[in-house]
């Protein structure tokens, strides 16, 4: 009994490994199709969709490469408004550190403590913004508003997803050779997993409300 039990979980672990670098291997592939910049955010949205119904269906049997390409398809000017949105406001960040170098140094504190927040934001943002999009049918600002809402609403989870994916980073950097087969994947069974709890939490409370009301 104790062996089946054991051999159960060895297959199910085995068969969440087969999956979770066929998937990363998939995004790899249409992120360069989509020459990466117009690639990575449809593929990212794509892959968000099989992780949630994996997490959330038990949906196992989703036909992985048919579900990808076609969400792929069908979102992806759509998820690239988003995506080359957070590619612009990370490029401007990215000149505001170099600028950071040249401030005066009077002004340098409070100029580094700005950058700090505007960070932070945009993590939180970035955390919840693909999960938020495969979850919910919104508008276009919509998706960036609730993702850093929520996300700032449900601090113990954001920090949690958060340590868990730097976690990720320092397995990865340990292993370069799990990136090809287990980098996005992976950090999207994690945050997809973080925020599917946040969403219950936040659905939960907001049927409360209504009811009180």
């Amino acid at each position: 009994m104790r062996t089946g039990l054991l051999d159960g979980k060895l297959y199910r672990a085995c068969e969440w490994i087969t999956r979770l670098a066929y998937i990363n291997l998939l995004w790899l592939f249409f992120t360069v199709l989509g020459l990466v910049i117009l690639g990575i955010a449809p593929a990212t949205v794509a892959l968000f969709t099989i992780v949630r119904k994996w997490l959330l269906f038990h949906d196992h049997d989703v036909p992985v490469l048919k579900t990808f390409v076609r969400t792929y398809k069908g979102e992806f000017w759509r998820a690239n408004r988003i995506g080359l949105l957070l590619m612009a406001v990370a490029y401007i960040f990215y000149i505001d550190l170099l600028y950071l170098a040249h401030v005066p140094i009077e002004w340098r504190f409070p100029f580094s403590v700005a950058l700090l927040i505007i960070f932070i934001f945009y993590t939180v943002t970035l955390l919840y913004v693909f999960p938020i999009y495969v979850h919910y049918e919104l508008r276009f600002w919509q998706y960036i508003k609730y993702a850093f809402f929520i996300g700032m609403a449900n601090p113990f989870m954001t920090l949690v997803m958060l340590m868990s994916v730097g976690v990720l980073f320092v397995l990865l950097m340990y292993i370069p050779g799990l990136i090809p087969f287990f980098s996005i994947s992976s950090l999207a069974l994690v945050v997809m997993s973080g925020a599917l709890r946040v969403f219950r939490k936040t659905e939960e409370r907001l049927e409360v409300r209504k009811q009180g009301g």
